[in-house]
């Protein structure tokens, strides 16, 4: 009983936390894709689009829209006048290395055997020299500078499987079938989900600091997603068009690299 309700609170800050890391996608607060990399992707060639449910599409875009506007923005807003950025800084950082086991085991699915090497040096130059990761000491080494971040949907298409349709899922925004997929197992593998998930049977901290950890690693990633959100909506004649193409073309992208 006790799992399955940490499993229930797990599983609403999950969907908030696709809000606010952007998993992998920049185009939206809440993606299916991770959220550690609001880059701009404004510059990748456009994808042939596979958007059957275009209409439902439009209504949860529009629900989701609203979501971020009158709950996600003010609490963005309010995180940004209270903590300073030092801090906010470093609690992003901290969560960035907490993934680690999301990106070395997606590195290794892949085959990317190098990258791996690379991701396991960031974490433990990181973890050791960065205070527990709260400072990101391997920005300041070139070859574990800007290793990109891998994913499991991102694993599913260098395996060859198909995005499938895309598709606006509430909350979580912008994804195709593969992402959703994805977002499944990556969400297995980010280390504050085991005990909720049951996957280990015995918390190393007290319920409370579980939730607040995850409360705080969502809520530290709205600030750069709801910027780059309103960035795309104020930029673009049809905002769903902008965010899904934008999806599509930055996953595609990153699959690549």
């Amino acid at each position: 009983m006790k799992h399955f309700i940490f499993g229930i609170l797990a599983l609403l800050f999950g969907l908030s936390g696709c809000a606010v890391s952007g998993k992998h996608s920049p185009t939206a607060p809440a993606s299916v894709a991770p959220a550690s990399e609001a880059t701009d992707f404004a510059n990748v060639p456009a994808q042939k689009t596979n958007d059957p449910l275009q209409r439902f599409n439009r209504t949860i875009f529009a629900f989701n829209d609203s979501l971020y506007t009158y709950a996600l923005r003010p609490v963005a807003h309010g995180y940004v006048l209270i903590v300073p950025r030092p801090v906010r800084t470093g609690i992003s950082n901290f969560f960035d290395n907490l993934g680690f086991p999301v990106r070395f085991a997606n590195c290794v699915l892949q085959g990317k055997f190098v990258r791996s090497a690379q991701e396991t040096g960031k974490f433990v130059l990181n973890s050791t020299a960065g205070i527990g990761g709260l400072i990101r000491v391997s920005d300041h080494v070139p070859s574990l500078a800007d290793v990109p971040a891998e994913d499991f949907g991102q694993t599913l298409g260098v395996w060859g499987i198909p995005p499938g349709p895309y598709i606006v899922i509430p909350v979580l925004g912008p994804s195709d079938c593969r992402d959703l997929v994805g977002f499944v197992g990556d969400y297995a593998l980010y280390p504050l989900d085991w005990y909720p998930l049951g996957i280990i049977h015995h918390s190393f901290v007290s319920d409370a600091v579980l939730i607040a950890l995850s409360a705080t690693r969502y809520v530290g990633g709205l600030p750069k997603a709801i910027d780059t959100y309103d960035q795309m909506k104020s930029a673009a004649v049809d905002p769903y068009i902008a965010i899904r193409d934008g999806y599509l073309s930055y996953r595609a992208a990153q699959i690549k690299k």
